[in-house]
């Protein structure tokens, strides 16, 4: 099906069912109804004032004011039986009570009895404020309380004027005594000016005496400070060196006890002096037996070489004593073995000799010693095992005691050397000895020396810091002097000037006294000739009457609604038609042509509701605009704007949509600016009013009705139809993926769809 096929085919279906055309023009009927009503230019909530019930109380005994009746209660009341502000109804208290209970009382106003009495209090020491009370019934209208509260505001007005104009009277009653009461100053001024006359001869007698010492006080006081300044000097002088002195002190002390360290040192190491020097003696002594032994040991060798060759000779005679030369060599050996662990025994004992070069020739010496014993033993040993060998082994023989006499001998060279490095070794530790007890004895008397410079020190800083102290008590002293000449010399000053004012100030009450005199007259003179009459009182009573002035004033109260009621008459209207379109779309037609279709529906249902309402509004109503053309616009793009949401809802979920929209209409009563301006809401609501058609609604209506700012509502039109825009998409994505070919006319007929 084409797109105009389409679209006459929902006109037809229209036309066609008279109780859904019926309907649709009673949907379009409901906005032009509702605005007809609330828009209507003799309703408005003051208009009727009068007809609100108020009782009025009146238990005022009233009072006497100098000798003259006073009754405010009753002024009161006849100014309200004057006044059509209210429904005033003038009753007792019980039965105002009774009609506040019974809910016939918007509100009791009751005067006390004591009212006026308090009036009369307005000049004492302690005046007495009117108490007026009031009780309202609020659960009735929340309205009418604040018409009510409004009305005993402007009571408290009048009442405030009345009692401002009984003090004034009081006032203006009072200037003729004060009239008389000047005169009678002006008599007493002139007494006072001769008076003042002797005054300032006196003080002029007492600044003569007072300023002829001021150089003397001056002089006293320089001489004060130049003393302070002295101890000043020779206190911070002796302040200045005690941290020296403390230090001589504290370096003495560490003196001594550096001293006593040294001296117990040298004295705990005596004993270990002691025993080196004994210690090396006997080191000489053993190096001595050692080189004994050592050429005993070479001696025997020597003469052992001529046997070694009669035995390499006579090897036929050695078996029988081969044993005797093993068990010497062994023995020999064994005593070598010896020498060396007591060469090294010694070696641990004297730590020097382990880099002393001679002593280590005797322990090389030592160890070829033992290696030749060792030789021996093991060459007799191979004698006495190999005797059949015995020819070619006395030839080794021979040689090996050969290098057994020349090692023999390097060891007694050795010894030698030993005997007389360990001698130089006793003879430098018996100095040592020696020097170590004269140091220990010069230490000592180091010791007593640094003890009597450290108590020396000691008592010359504690003298120091009693010095040092007394010039301190010295100087404060003289502080206080110098302060108090300083003051006395300041107290002069201030004297001397209290002396010259009070001198001059004695000349100027002198010519004070005669200018009082001569003012006195003349006010005596001014104040009998005040206007004291009833518009001078007014006047003070009530000196002040407010001008106001008003921009852009609402003509009636229906402009101040109009666009509330206009914005939620167009929505609610839109929102009922969409009840009377079918939004399913057939299988066989394209989203396009049925977006389209529907769009054009609804749309052509919202341009002629603005167009109807525009006409009741404008014509019949006689609503006054700032701009017709503005008016129009906005009425067809909020019409426009609303549609597209309306048929995204009914298109997307059908009458849950359609509760969904009035739910949204709820939601915008109170958050767009209909009753409060969005600035007097809760931050939340502010915040959400921004996302909310009806806020640039009303913000437009309200543009081009009262405030004449085209600027203002081409923007609010531009957010409208970018609603617009918005919801027509989103409702164009429902229909491309919603869509029902089975749904048939008696099945929308049973839904409630025309068309």
């Amino acid at each position: 099906m084409g797109f105009f096929s389409v679209l006459s085919s929902e006109f037809a279906k229209l036309a066609a069912s008279k109780g859904v055309l019926a309907s649709v023009v009673a949907a379009l009927l409901v906005p032009v109804v509702y605005g007809g009503i609330l828009l209507s230019a003799t309703w408005g909530p003051y208009d009727h004032l009068n007809n609100l019930p108020v009782a009025v109380v009146n238990n005022d005994r009233g009072a006497m004011s100098d000798g003259s009746p006073v009754n405010v209660g009753e002024e009161l009341v006849n100014n309200l039986r004057e006044g059509e502000d209210l429904g005033w109804e003038f009753v007792d208290s019980t039965h105002a009570m009774k009609g506040l209970q019974d809910d016939k009382y918007y509100m009791a106003i009751v005067i006390p009895e004591g009212f006026s009495e308090r009036v009369t209090t307005v000049m004492d020491p302690n005046p007495q404020k009117l108490e007026l009370e009031y009780i309202q019934n609020e659960g009735l209208n929340f309205l009418a309380a604040q018409v009510t509260r409004t009305a005993t505001e402007k009571i408290r007005e009048k009442l405030a004027d009345t009692i401002t104009q009984t003090y004034v009277t009081k006032v203006f009653s009072s200037l003729g005594d004060i009239s008389e009461g000047f005169a009678a100053a002006s008599d007493g001024s002139s007494q006072l000016a001769d008076g003042t006359v002797q005054l300032h001869d006196g003080t002029s007698e007492l600044y003569e005496s007072v300023s002829g010492k001021t150089k003397d006080i001056a002089r006293l006081a320089d001489g004060a400070n130049q003393l302070k300044a002295g101890t000043g000097q020779l206190y911070n002088s002796l302040a200045s060196k005690q941290s020296d002195i403390t230090k001589l002190a504290n370096g003495t002390k560490e003196l001594k006890d550096g001293t006593s360290l040294l001296l117990s040192k040298l004295k705990s190491s005596s004993g270990d002096i002691n025993k080196l020097a004994n210690g090396s003696k006997e080191l000489y002594a053993g190096t001595v037996d050692l080189k004994d032994g050592t050429g005993q040991i070479l001696a025997g060798l020597q003469k052992a070489e001529p046997g070694s060759k009669q035995l390499r000779d006579g090897l036929g005679q050695l078996a029988p004593g081969s044993k005797q030369v093993t068990d010497g060599a062994a023995k020999l050996a064994a005593g070598a073995k010896a020498l060396e662990e007591g060469i090294k025994q010694y070696q641990n004992f004297n730590l020097t000799t382990k880099v002393d070069p001679n002593f280590q020739k005797i322990v090389e010496g030592s160890e070829a010693l033992l290696a030749g014993a060792n030789s021996l033993r093991d060459g007799a040993k191979k004698v006495s095992d190999g005797l059949a060998k015995a020819q070619p082994g006395s030839v080794s023989l021979n040689e090996g005691l050969k290098q057994l006499v020349e090692g023999q001998k390097k060891v007694d060279a050795g010894a030698a050397k030993l005997q007389d490095g360990a001698k130089q070794i006793a003879d430098g530790n018996a100095t040592v000895n020696k020097g170590w007890g004269d140091l220990t004895d010069g230490v000592t008397r180091l010791d007593n020396g640094a003890s009597q410079i450290n108590q020396g020190n000691q008592a010359v800083n504690q003298g120091w810091k009693q010095l040092t102290d007394g010039a301190g008590k010295i100087d404060n002293g003289m502080a206080q002097v110098n302060d108090g000449t300083s003051q006395v010399n300041q107290g002069w000053v201030t004297l001397a000037d209290g002396a010259t004012k009070l001198n001059d100030g004695a000349g100027k009450v002198n010519d004070g006294t005669q200018q009082l005199a001569t003012g006195l007259k003349e006010g005596a003179a001014k104040t009998s000739g005040l206007n004291l009459g009833q518009k001078n009182i007014e006047m003070f009573s009530a000196p002040v009457e407010l001008k106001s002035d008003t921009l852009n004033e609402y003509q009636y109260y229906r402009d101040s609604t109009a666009p509330y009621v206009i914005t939620l008459g167009l929505f609610v209207g839109i929102l009922i038609m969409s009840m009377f379109i079918n939004f399913r779309r057939p299988a066989e037609i394209s989203a396009v042509k049925w977006f389209t279709v529907k769009f054009i529906n609804l749309s052509g249902l919202a341009l002629l509701q603005a167009a109807l309402l525009s006409f009741v509004v404008l014509v019949l109503l006689d609503l006054q605009v700032d701009s017709l053309l503005g008016f129009l616009l906005m009425a067809v793009v909020a019409s426009l704007s609303f549609s597209a949401i309306v048929l995204f809802l009914a298109a997307f979920g059908g009458n849950i949509g359609r509760l969904i929209a009035l739910a949204f209409v709820i939601i915008q009563l109170s958050t767009t600016g209909s009753n409060l301006p969005i600035e007097m809401l809760p931050d939340n609501l502010r915040n959400l009013s921004e996302y909310l058609p009806f806020t640039y609604s009303i913000s437009g209506f309200k543009s081009v009705i009262t405030l004449n700012n085209m600027t203002a509502a081409v923007t609010n039109m531009g957010i409208l139809l970018g609603f617009m825009g918005i919801f027509a998409l989103l409702s164009f994505v429902v229909f491309i993926f919603v869509k029902d070919g089975k749904h048939t006319h008696t099945e929308e007929k049973e839904e409630g769809y025309a068309f």
